[in-house]
């Protein structure tokens, strides 16, 4: 149930990240910023919080996180709207990383994600 709830958690405040800053301050439709927030939640979700987090850390699981999101908004804004949108989703992407430096900390002092750091 932990998994469960912090994805929900993650995917929440990533489609709220997405929203403010595409479609309040760049007029981005608002079908692509929750769209967009939603695929990276999942995406990002699996390789940063899963795999990345539970071995390496918290450092290269937000940098991982935050190049991640950028690839995956940058690509789903190019392909949906035709244009590139590249400091639009550069800029969430770093509210993003903000906030998963912050999220990673809670996963890991929840146990919800365990530190294999830790198990040796």
């Amino acid at each position: 149930m932990k998994p469960l709830k912090a994805l929900i958690i993650k995917t929440i405040a990533i489609v709220l990240i997405a929203w403010i800053v595409l479609s309040l301050l760049w007029s981005i439709p608002l079908m692509h910023a929750v769209i967009g927030g939603a695929i990276v939640s999942l995406m990002i979700y699996v390789i940063g919080d899963l795999l990345v987090l539970r071995k390496i850390g918290n450092i290269v699981a937000t940098v991982v996180d935050m190049g991640g999101a950028l690839a995956i908004l940058w690509g789903y804004l190019y392909l949906a709207l035709g244009e590139s949108y590249f400091i639009e989703s550069l800029v969430v992407s770093a509210g993003i990383a903000i906030f998963e430096w912050f999220f990673h900390s809670w996963l890991l002092k929840s146990h919800t994600v365990p530190d294999e750091r830790k198990m040796k």
